[in-house]
């Protein structure tokens, strides 16, 4: 009898951890980015953390963003419509691949530091530029692979134009947008 009511009671409690997740999931909406010149290349900007707008007539307005309408952002209280954004800046959401990339260049990254900054000390200390030269470039290649890893991880926001960018409210999750059957005449 012990065994079967912890059995049940863990059922129960996994069933109401799903119940949570679905419901969480199902109803939320998104700042998604569609690229203008390639349409199969799209960005999501994570809603849980600050956002930046610049519009068209120059205000700057940064905040935590919700969604009022289809058509319009609210930040800190200031109603922004998607037309008149000029520029949006936020934490894009990164899949996981993107992120165990991103971690594995970033520690690739500090692993390959102090080789470089072995080879320039060392140059200096004996006096040989050859050292310095390839320290140095050891180390310009270690920075670009910090920057490539820190940006596939997504820890610093990424800034749209709308240039380039259509900003779209979309249903659902954002990376995954939930298709919209439109009938036919």
């Amino acid at each position: 009898m012990y065994v079967y009511n912890r059995f049940m009671m863990t059922r129960f409690g996994f069933n109401i951890i799903l119940l949570l997740l679905l419901s969480m999931n199902g109803f939320s909406q998104g700042i998604r980015l569609d690229h203008k010149m390639n349409p199969d290349k799209f960005k999501a900007i994570r809603i849980d953390k600050p956002v930046m707008v610049k519009t068209f007539d120059g205000t700057r307005v940064k905040g935590m963003a919700t969604i009022l309408e289809n058509e319009k952002l609210s930040l800190d209280g200031k109603e922004i419509h998607i037309e008149n954004i000029m520029m949006i800046s936020g934490y894009v959401e990164r899949n996981s691949k993107e992120k165990a990339v991103g971690l594995g260049l970033t520690i690739g990254a500090g692993i390959i530091a102090p080789a470089a900054l072995y080879y320039i000390l060392g140059g200096i200390a004996w006096g040989i530029p050859n050292g310095i030269f390839i320290g140095a470039t050891v180390l310009a290649f270690d920075l670009l692979l910090a920057y490539i890893g820190t940006n596939l991880m997504g820890i610093y926001p990424r800034r749209f134009s709308t240039m380039n960018w259509q900003v779209i409210i979309s249903p659902g999750t954002t990376l995954n947008p939930i298709p919209i059957p439109i009938p036919s005449d």
